[in-house]
């Protein structure tokens, strides 16, 4: 449960970065329509995966590691990018692999009570 607990803060963390950076890097004079056309393209995909992470689904956790995957790529290439946007990737990074290793161990941990 703690584990299943860690998951859904880390995700809601990484939410929060990712959505909280994007408005708070956008330029001041843009749209607001244009900030929310890119928060859905860039994190409706981790959005979908809200359910699964609330109900501590095995079958969604493993699919969102594989989209984390692609996350991961984007913010490593983000993390050569001259501060702020290199501090704020960081952080990102950091929540995305916790959010990575806390998501295997539920997996692994629902496969264990599958096993007996």
């Amino acid at each position: 449960m703690l584990l299943l607990n860690l998951t859904r803060l880390f995700y809601a963390l990484l939410l929060l970065l990712g959505i909280g950076g994007l408005w708070w890097l956008a330029p001041p004079d843009a749209p607001i329509l244009a900030k929310i056309f890119m928060t859905i393209v860039l994190y409706g995909p981790l959005l979908i995966f809200a359910y699964g992470v609330a109900r501590g689904s095995p079958r969604l956790l493993t699919w969102l590691c594989f989209l984390l995957m692609f996350y991961f790529c984007g913010y490593v290439i983000q993390l050569f990018y001259p501060p702020p946007m290199g501090i704020l990737a960081i952080f990102r990074v950091a929540t995305l692999v916790a959010l990575f290793i806390t998501a295997m161990l539920v997996i692994r941990a629902g496969r264990a009570d599958l096993d007996r």
